[in-house]
C-alpha cells in the first residue's frame, strides 16, 4: 500500500466508529482458544497491558513495527509482537502505557507518535493479561533503537503484505511453552511467524484497512 496521509485520516475516523471486535479479531484465533465473557475475564483479575500498533512512512509504503521478543524462560518467548507491556503505577491511562513501552522498546518518542485511536481489547489467557492496542502514526524519526535486552530486533512490515490473502497460512504448526505442537492461523513474513494474540488484534486492524481500502 502506497503510503497515502488521506488513509491515515480516514482510519482515524473509522476508528471512532464502533469496532467489528472479534467477528475480525476471530479470523486469525487459534481454534483452542476460549470465547469468555467480559465478567469471566475480570474474574481472573487480569492484569493491564497496553500495546502500539505503529503505522510509519518508508520507500512510499505505509509499514507495521513490530518486536521480535528476545527468548527467555516464558509463554511469550521469542515471538513477534506489538511494542509495549504492562501498565506502571506511574501510567495514567493504558494509552500512556503504550506511548512509554514503545519508546522504552523501540526508541520512538512520544513527539513524534500521532495516537489515532484504539483496536478492541484483548485477553491472553496464557499469561492472564488484558491487552489494549493502540494505533498511531509515527513521523520525523530517523531509525528505531531496539532496547536490548528485551528486544532481539525491530521487524517492519508494509500493510499491503497483509491485505494480500495469500500471506494467511491457517494451519501453521507452532511449538507451545510446554512442549505440545498445535496448528494455528498465522501471517508469515520470510521467516517470522506472526500469530496468537498479535494476529489476532492486526486481524481486527486488517479488517478495518480492508473496509477503507473497498471504499
Amino acid at each position: 500500500m502506497k503510503f497515502d496521509k488521506k488513509f491515515i485520516e480516514k482510519l482515524k475516523h473509522e476508528l471512532q466508529k464502533p469496532l467489528p471486535g472479534e467477528e475480525a479479531q476471530y479470523r486469525m484465533a487459534p481454534s483452542y482458544r476460549p470465547r469468555l465473557t467480559k465478567e469471566e475475564i475480570l474474574a481472573n483479575h487480569p492484569r493491564l497491558s497496553g500495546v502500539m500498533l505503529l503505522l510509519f512512512g518508508k520507500n512510499n509504503e505505509l509499514h507495521i513495527a513490530f518486536t521480535q521478543r528476545k527468548k527467555y524462560e516464558g509463554v511469550h518467548s521469542g515471538q513477534m509482537s506489538f511494542p509495549g507491556g504492562k501498565k506502571d503505577l506511574t501510567d495514567v491511562d493504558l494509552r500512556e502505557t503504550a506511548l512509554r513501552e514503545t519508546f522504552e522498546e523501540i526508541g520512538i518518542e512520544r513527539n513524534k507518535i500521532d495516537v489515532i485511536g484504539s483496536l478492541s481489547e484483548l485477553y491472553i489467557p496464557p499469561s492472564n493479561f488484558l491487552v489494549y492496542p493502540s494505533v498511531s502514526f509515527a513521523s520525523g524519526f530517523k531509525e528505531f533503537i531496539p532496547q536490548q535486552n528485551e528486544v532481539e530486533k525491530v521487524v517492519e512490515i508494509p500493510v499491503s503484505f497483509f491485505l494480500d490473502n495469500k500471506n494467511v497460512n491457517l494451519r501453521t504448526e507452532i511449538k507451545l511453552f510446554d512442549g505440545s505442537v498445535v496448528k494455528v492461523p498465522a501471517y508469515i513474513f520470510n521467516e517470522h511467524i506472526i500469530w496468537g494474540a498479535t494476529a489476532i488484534m492486526l486481524s481486527e486492524f486488517i479488517f478495518i484497512a480492508e473496509r477503507i481500502t473497498a471504499s
